[in-house]
């Protein structure tokens, strides 16, 4: 997760749309989600999707208040 966040720190600003063709477990949704990034995935397998979706829902952003 670390190496994807720091990438997409280098390459992408704030509400970008970042595409993701293999889905799997949802990994760049999370780091999208976290970032404040939109995010599109494509999964062919109904498991992993329904995996990846739970996964991103679960996922807590921090919010700075100060």
């Amino acid at each position: 997760m670390y190496l994807l966040e720091r990438l997409l720190l280098a390459s992408t600003k704030e509400g970008d749309l970042i595409l993701d063709p293999f889905l799997g477990s949802g990994t760049t949704g999370v780091a999208c989600k976290i970032l404040n990034r939109k995010f599109l995935g494509i999964e062919q397998s109904k498991e992993f999707i329904d995996l990846a979706q739970k996964r991103i829902e679960a996922t807590q952003v921090e919010t700075n208040l100060f």
